[in-house]
């Protein structure tokens, strides 16, 4: 099977291609650039690491890409929870949001928000959690 290549209009096979997997959308689909292509687009366009960025912002949770930027400006580029910086973590922080009602609530990093991830957004979970920590945390009892 073959696919017609945006960029340079040859008619390529299908393995000539990247090979995406759309989560939200539930299907894999083709890159609409072959590989070669892509790979110039992908290092002669500054943007789209960017934009690609956006474009989940905006669909997962309803942000402008300018939105996020000023939230984790008032945040002062930290997480919410442990304070780590994002220079001193070396990437980005995360989207956190309300699972229930899809509302973002802030920034957090990725180890942060996936607890709150893993406990489903329960208080009670948590501070079971904090509890058996401040109970065990010399190891275990005999």
């Amino acid at each position: 099977m073959t696919k017609s290549c945006l960029h340079c209009k040859q008619e390529k096979e299908l393995t000539e291609y990247y090979q995406f997997y759309d989560k939200w959308a539930g299907r894999k689909f083709y890159s609409s650039r072959c590989r070669p292509c892509h790979l110039l687009y992908k290092h002669t366009n500054p943007n789209t690491k960017r934009n690609r960025k956006a474009e989940k912002l905006k669909l997962r949770y309803g942000l402008e890409h300018s939105q996020w930027e000023e939230i984790r400006k008032e945040q002062n580029y930290s997480c919410m929870i442990c304070g780590i910086e994002e220079t001193a973590l070396g990437r980005k922080l995360d989207v956190d949001h309300c699972h229930a009602t899809g509302v973002v609530r802030g920034v957090l990093c990725n180890p942060c928000n996936t607890v709150l991830g893993h406990a489903r957004d329960k208080i009670e979970v948590l501070e079971a959690a904090v509890e058996y920590l401040k109970q065990n945390a010399k190891g275990y009892k005999s």
